[in-house]
């Protein structure tokens, strides 16, 4: 790609290549390729785009093909949510320097969406190792600048996860075990919950510091505390299962390490 930055979707036809050539499949591979080029390099600026929105078809169709589950937002409730979006990173970016530093370099795209009506789940934001780069949120569970901050201090954890394990994974668990999940109401992979625990550390760290803020309202300051105590609770909750029943890689074992440290002098 002649190191360049690149959009998200381009992660996503390397993915796409890989498995060609796994399979010696020349033409996919060369469709893939070709996708790569053409989609160039990323915007400068962070861009904000719609389900519903033709510059959002290509991302979308993707995101459908892997069986992912989501609707449209209309232009003006979008419109509004791109503004509250806009908010949150300015008031993470006043904050906390230290995390929106981690975001601004992670978070390129900003894909707003919806589960379809009728759905028993519903996710308020999402991310997916093979777009790296992209979030998906829901403006229904976003209603403050706050909240926002919050959101992407947990799916851009999620994001730096994956790239912080290009070379192996953070649990050598096989996929079919399943464990309690502090974040998710059905059991989860150990990697999964590995990732649970990771995150509530970052929030933990993001609505601790935040409720510091002389930025924040006496009310808004009690609203990260409150999230704080429950995010710091959610990593002990994971954290217990992985001490438990975790197969740490050498990666695995680092990351979680560092976020023991971090964790257990606050």
């Amino acid at each position: 790609m002649g190191g360049r930055k690149v959009p998200p979707l381009v992660f996503r036809m390397y993915y796409r290549l890989v498995q060609a050539l796994l399979d010696e499949d020349e033409p996919r591979a060369e469709f893939a390729v070709a996708r790569m080029e053409a989609l160039g390099a990323r915007g400068a600026a962070r861009s904000f785009m719609r389900f519903g929105d033709p510059d959002a078809d290509q991302v979308c169709m993707e995101l459908l093909g892997d069986g992912f589950r989501m609707a449209p937002i209309d232009a003006e409730e979008a419109k509004a949510f791109v503004e509250l979006c806009k908010d949150g990173f300015d008031l993470m970016r006043k904050t906390l320097p230290s995390i929106y530093s981690d975001v601004d370099a992670v978070v390129r795209e900003v894909l707003l969406a919806r589960a379809p009506k009728g759905d028993k789940m519903e996710f308020d934001g999402a991310s997916h190792y093979q777009f790296w780069g992209l979030l998906l949120l829901n403006p229904k569970h976003h209603k403050t600048p706050l909240a926002v901050v919050e959101v992407l201090a947990h799916e851009a954890s999620h994001s730096l996860l994956f790239g912080l394990t290009q070379n192996e994974p953070l649990v050598h668990n096989p996929d079919d075990e399943r464990f309690a999940s502090p974040l998710r109401k059905d059991p989860r992979p150990m990697d999964g919950i590995y990732h649970a625990a990771f995150v509530s550390a970052r929030m933990w760290w993001a609505m601790d510091q935040i409720s510091r803020s002389d930025l924040l309202t006496s009310e808004q300051k009690d609203q990260a505390k409150t999230a704080a105590e429950t995010d710091r609770a959610n990593w002990e909750a994971g954290l217990s299962v992985i001490d438990a029943h975790a197969q740490l890689s050498a990666t695995g074992e680092r990351i979680l390490n560092d976020a023991r440290r971090v964790m257990e002098a606050a």
